[in-house]
């Protein structure tokens, strides 16, 4: 079988030490902001426009058999966390913001967006709209870099809607987490340890992940921990905890 080779690994075998992924997303322009002040490496952030006030970002994959390309992980959700790592308000931090048409705004903002979103980030209860409408209510509006008065003049009609959801696709390009197992020979279809899952994530990635199974022991999310420098720096560090698998793992074919 031929292996796939994700980019992010193919470019760590050109350093001699490997360094910290370098998160450039292309979002719109704003005020400039010190990437070198990491969210949850303070007390509580001096401007919340340059320093989340979330800080411990928690990005979800999921593995859902019949939803997505064969060979990708969809998404579930990129979520804001307190740095203790209780939850952020379970309905969102911004009612003036709870738009209920997001795949609308998508549609007609940022139509690239809008395709990408229905292949990555599938509803697999069947109403993308909701779905993406209730990611945004409940976590993207606590993202607090992303407040409109954070923009400035230079803020448009449902531009931190669409940098929101910009910045989850390009999280997940960036961890491919579909790559980090292929190349452990972790492949859909076998049984594996939780432990050579776990590994082959840390491995690909450098930090540890966190891997849940449903109640058959089957796998269904891995979720990956970031601290964000700056507003949009976002940075890998170590999950604390494995999760739910335990012992062997099946990882079904799409």
């Amino acid at each position: 079988m031929k292996l796939y080779i994700p980019s992010f690994l193919l470019a760590l075998t050109l350093t001699v030490a490997a360094e910290p992924l370098q998160q450039v997303p292309i979002l719109s322009p704003r005020q400039s902001c010190n990437d070198s002040v990491v969210s949850c490496h303070w007390r509580e952030p001096e401007n919340t426009c340059c320093s989340p006030r979330y800080g411990l970002v928690v990005f979800v994959q999921q593995w859902v058999e019949s939803y997505g390309p064969p060979n990708e992980f969809t998404i579930h959700g990129l979520w804001p966390n307190n740095c203790s790592g209780s939850r952020a308000p379970n309905r969102g931090c911004d009612s003036s913001r709870s738009w209920n048409n997001v795949a609308t705004i998508l549609r007609n903002k940022n139509p690239n967006l809008y395709q990408r979103m229905k292949t990555f980030w599938p509803s697999y209860k069947g109403d993308d709209n909701w779905f993406w409408s209730h990611e945004w209510v409940k976590h993207g509006t606590c993202v607090s870099t992303l407040n409109p008065s954070c923009y400035g003049s230079e803020y448009t009609p449902y531009q931190d809607v669409i940098d929101y959801f910009e910045q989850v696709l390009f999280l997940r390009n960036e961890y491919d987490v579909y790559g980090a197992l292929n190349v452990a020979g972790i492949f859909p279809g076998g049984y594996y340890s939780s432990k050579a899952m776990l590994d082959a994530l840390k491995q690909g990635f450098g930090n540890r992940a966190k891997i849940d199974c449903d109640r058959n022991g089957q796998l269904s999310e891995v979720w990956l921990y970031f601290n964000v420098g700056g507003r949009d720096h976002y940075q890998l560090v170590d999950a604390e905890m494995d999760g739910s698998c335990r012992g062997r793992v099946y990882y079904p074919k799409k």
